[in-house]
Parts: structure tokens; sequence; C-alpha cells
């Protein structure tokens, strides 16, 4: 009863074409794996998000919030409440402040920076997600991060929008603030970037993006499966005992970078899984090392 109540509350805040029933997260996930969810739903403007979690707080039903579907697997039995997926995508520029959504593709914010001769967020031409996420991961590649650029974030929580100084962020290697206090939903972030030379911003895009082809699989994945441990490759230490190529199911060791689980056709979560736990308890063995993952689990 109370699902269908749910239901008709969804269709009537947020649209009823952005409200799925049932809806496959293998269709949601840069890895293609992922069992149905109660209710998939897209949002298109941030009032809206504030209501919709407003009430799903006030009748206690299950929620989570999502960017693109990159560094994310999802259970094989999906997720018994809402997906709610921002696709709110504004990006303003004032200065050498740039402020975007957080449902903004993040690699499209580092074009419309090169665009306005901003330059810092080269680094993030290739990462496959959105400003929200990266926020929230602090998502980095090519020596630089999220937490170098970033000045403030908008968030949720409680029912009002706040903004958070970085120093409250407590941003780390691939973590911060916001993978520990899930009452804080990002909104949106302000970053603070320098006027550049713009045939400089391309020569170093193109090259960053040259090098993700030719060191990242092409097959479905959820992009780096382990944090690097301190001074160290996770990929490496994968690949030095001859792991690249070691499947379990459908899921595979890239071999391509040692630090990818790839969907070689029919994948579960079950299967990654197995190959995640199979790859820490042999580093673990062999090194004594414990490596984390980086990916989000569901």
């Amino acid at each position: 009863m109370i699902d269908n109540v749910l239901k008709s509350y969804l269709e009537h805040i947020c649209g009823a074409s952005n409200v799925r029933e049932n809806e496959p997260m293998s269709a949601h996930t840069t890895i293609r794996i992922g069992g149905p969810v109660r209710f998939y739903v897209t949002c298109t403007k941030k009032e809206i998000l504030v209501r919709l979690i407003s009430a799903l707080k006030y009748i206690e039903y299950p929620y989570k919030v999502i960017g693109a579907g990159s560094n994310l697997l999802v259970n094989d039995n999906g997720y018994d409440g809402v997906i709610i997926r921002p696709i709110f995508c504004e990006i303003v520029e004032n200065g050498n402040f740039i402020y975007a959504d957080a449902g903004a593709i993040l690699s499209a914010v580092a074009k419309y920076a090169a665009d306005k001769d901003l330059g810092g967020l080269e680094f993030a031409c290739g990462i496959p997600g959105t400003v929200g996420g990266a926020v929230y991961m602090n998502a980095g590649a090519h020596g630089s991060s999220i937490s170098n650029v970033v000045s403030i974030v908008d968030v949720l929580f409680n029912g009002e929008i706040i903004s958070l100084d970085t120093s409250v962020c407590k941003f780390g290697y691939r973590t911060s603030i916001f993978q520990k206090k899930r009452d804080y939903i990002i909104l949106g972030a302000y970053f603070f970037l320098q006027q550049s030379d713009k045939l400089e911003m391309l020569l170093l895009t193109q090259q960053y993006q040259e090098k993700r082809k030719k060191t990242q699989p092409k097959q479905p994945s959820a992009g780096s499966i382990f944090r690097n441990p301190p001074n160290m490759s996770a990929a490496k230490l994968i690949d030095d005992l001859g792991l690249k190529g070691c499947q379990i199911g459908g899921a595979a060791v890239s071999t391509v970078h040692a630090n990818f689980i790839v969907d070689m056709g029919g994948a579960t979560a079950r299967d990654v899984r197995r190959l995640v736990l199979y790859i820490r308890r042999l580093i673990k063995k062999t090194y004594g090392i414990t490596l984390r993952a980086e990916v989000d689990m569901i």
C-alpha cells in the first residue's frame, strides 16, 4: 500500500516520466551490473530534491543518492528503496570561480572552464562522473584531485541548504566527510581556478586523454577497484602477482590495467565481490597489505 502511495507522490513532485519502478541498475552503472531498484528517480531541480529527501526521511523510507554510476557496484538483488539521480547541471562562471551543480558531468565542467581560459581542471577531462560524485570521492587523476580546486560545497542538511568550506569537508585520498556523514547531500560546488593559456590547456587535455585511452580497458568497469596504499600502486601489486586476466564468472582483472575489474560478459555483482575478496586475500597474504575498496557498494 505504501509503495502505491509513494509512487503517486514521487510522480507528483518529480514528474511521471522521471519515476521508474523496478528499474534495473545495470542500466545506470558504468560496469553494467546491478539488480532492480524499487524506484529510480531523476531530479531535474534542486527544489525537487529538497522536497523528495524531506518526504523520504519523514516516512523513514530508504534512499540513496548517486551520480553517473561510475565507481558504483549494486547488488544483484537490487535495492529495496529509492535511488535518486540528480540531473540538474547548471555551470556558471564568476571571475576565477566556476559554480557547477552536482549533476553536471565533471569533464563538461573542465571543458567549460578551458573555454573561459580558466585552468586547474584539466586532470578531470576523462573522469566519467558528476560533480557530486567527484566531490564525494575526492576524485583525481594525473597527480591532482578535486580538493586542489574546490573552495565551497553546497549541501542539503536537515532540510536546509548550507555551504561548507573545504576545511569542513575533510578531504583525503579518495575520501571526504560525505562518505561518513550521509546526511550531507551534495548539491553543487564552487571551483577556484587560475587564468591559463587556452592552447596549453588543450594540449595538456589531449595528452591526458591519450594516456587514458592507452592505459584503461574498453570493457565495462567501475573504474579503479582499490585505493592505492601509501606510496604504492595497487595496480602494480596486483600485476606483480600475475593476476591480470584472472577471472571469476564473468568478472576479470583487466589485462590492460590490473586495478580494473571488467565485465567480460554476463558478470554479476557476486562475481565482482568474489574476485575483489580473492585479490585482497592474496595481497594480504603476500605483502601484509590490506587493500581498501575505492568502489562504493549498494
